[in-house]
C-alpha cells in the first residue's frame, strides 16, 4: 500500500486473511450481528490495523451506521465560572469511549439573556445521536421546551422529570443534612439561599433549592425546632469582589449553624465570618451540599452531601444511548448523596 494512501478496511481483510464484514465487527462490534469471531480472531485484526496506522473514516462511518458516533454534552449556564462537578462530565466521557463514540461540548455564551434568541445549533442541526443536557437554574425550564420541540434524544442531568432524566433527591439530602446539624446539639439552624441579583426568586429557581428548602423545614418540624430561611443577595455566584452585605450577615450572625444552598455559598459565608472574626464552628456551624471542587478547596474541609456526580454521570449517558437506539422514553432515576463530615460543624 503507497504510504499517503489511507488504510482501509480492505486493506485489513486482505492482511489479515478475513472478509470485510469480519474485520468490521472485529473493530466495531455490533451485538445483533450474526458474525461471531473468537478472541484472538479480533486481536489479530487489531494488531493489523495498527500495524498498517488505520483510522476510521467518521463519515463514511456515520453513513453505513445511520449515525453520527458522537454524543452531545450541554452545560445549560452562562457565565464565564459555569464550573459543576467534574464527574458528571468524567462519567459521560467514560461511557461514550466505551461505546466508541466521540463528546461534542456545547455552552451558551458569557452573557445570554434570551434563551429563546440563543440556544445552540445542535437544536436545530441533527448531528449528534443524542444530547445530555446538564440542567441548572431558571434555564431548566426553558430548555425542557426547546428540547421537547427539537425531537433529538435528550436525557436531563441534575433535572427532574418523569422520564429521560438523572436527578439528587435533594429533598432527602436536606433532611439528613440538616438531622446531622441537630444531632450535633445545634438548634437555632437557618437555611441559606442564593439570590443573585437581577436572578429569579426561589420558586423559579432549579427545583434543587425548593426541594432543599422543604427536607430542612421537615427535618425541624420534626424536631419541633423553628425554621428560618434567607436569601443571601450576591452580585455573582463567584468572584474576586463577591461580598456578603452587613444586612446579610446580621441574619446569619442570629444563627448557631446554617444550611448553604452549595458549597460556593458555604465559602462566601465562611470568608465572611472569618472577615468578623467569629470562628467555626466554634460560634458558627456550617452545612452544605454538592462535595465536589468547591468543597475540596474550602478554607476548612466542609460538612456537605456529596453528589455522586460520576455514577449519575454514567447513567445518564448510558440512558442517552438507549434512547437513540430503541427510541423510547426511558424511567428517571434518582440518587442520593453521601453525608461528608468535615471541620465546619
Amino acid at each position: 500500500m503507497p504510504p499517503s494512501r489511507r488504510a482501509t478496511i480492505k486493506d485489513i481483510a486482505h492482511a489479515a486473511g478475513l472478509s470485510t464484514a469480519a474485520v468490521s465487527q472485529a473493530l466495531r462490534p455490533h451485538p445483533k450481528s450474526n458474525i461471531k469471531l473468537q478472541q484472538e480472531t479480533i486481536e489479530r485484526v487489531k494488531r493489523v490495523a495498527a500495524e498498517l496506522n488505520y483510522q476510521p473514516h467518521a463519515g463514511a462511518r456515520s453513513i453505513r451506521s445511520n449515525s453520527f458516533d458522537t454524543i452531545g454534552y450541554f452545560a445549560a449556564k452562562t457565565g464565564l465560572f459555569i464550573n459543576s462537578p467534574a464527574g458528571y462530565l468524567a462519567g459521560v466521557h467514560d461511557i461514550a469511549e466505551g461505546q466508541r463514540s466521540r463528546i461534542t461540548l456545547i455552552r451558551l455564551q458569557v452573557d445570554t439573556a434570551d434563551l429563546s434568541q440563543a440556544m445552540p445549533t445542535v437544536f436545530s442541526e441533527r448531528n449528534l445521536d443524542a444530547l445530555v443536557i446538564e440542567s441548572y437554574s431558571e434555564l431548566a425550564r426553558q430548555i425542557y421546551e426547546r428540547v421537547q420541540a427539537s425531537r433529538l434524544p435528550v436525557i436531563f442531568l441534575n433535572d427532574r422529570h418523569e422520564t429521560n432524566s438523572v436527578y439528587v433527591d435533594d429533598e432527602w439530602a436536606a433532611g439528613e443534612l440538616t438531622r446531622h446539624l441537630i444531632e450535633k446539639g445545634y438548634k437555632r439552624i437557618g437555611f441559606l439561599h442564593r439570590n443573585v441579583e437581577g436572578g429569579p426568586p426561589v420558586k423559579l429557581m432549579h427545583h434543587s433549592a425548593v426541594d432543599r428548602e422543604n427536607g430542612y423545614r421537615k427535618a425541624m418540624r420534626k424536631a419541633k425546632l423553628p425554621a428560618t430561611c434567607h436569601p443571601v443577595t450576591i452580585k455573582a455566584i463567584v468572584g474576586f469582589d463577591v461580598e456578603m452585605s452587613a444586612e446579610d450577615w446580621e441574619v446569619i450572625s442570629g444563627f448557631d449553624a446554617v444550611v448553604a444552598y452549595d458549597d460556593d455559598l458555604a465559602n462566601l459565608v465562611g470568608r465572611a465570618a472569618y472577615d468578623r472574626g467569629v470562628r467555626v464552628p466554634d460560634s458558627l456551624a456550617i452545612a452544605s451540599f454538592n462535595g465536589d471542587y468547591a468543597s475540596l478547596c474550602a478554607w476548612q474541609r466542609l460538612t456537605t452531601m456529596q453528589i455522586p456526580a460520576y455514577e449519575m454521570g454514567k447513567k445518564a449517558a448510558e440512558m442517552a444511548f438507549e434512547l437513540f437506539r430503541e427510541g423510547v422514553d426511558i424511567p428517571s432515576v434518582s440518587y442520593r448523596p453521601t453525608l461528608l463530615v468535615g471541620q465546619t460543624t
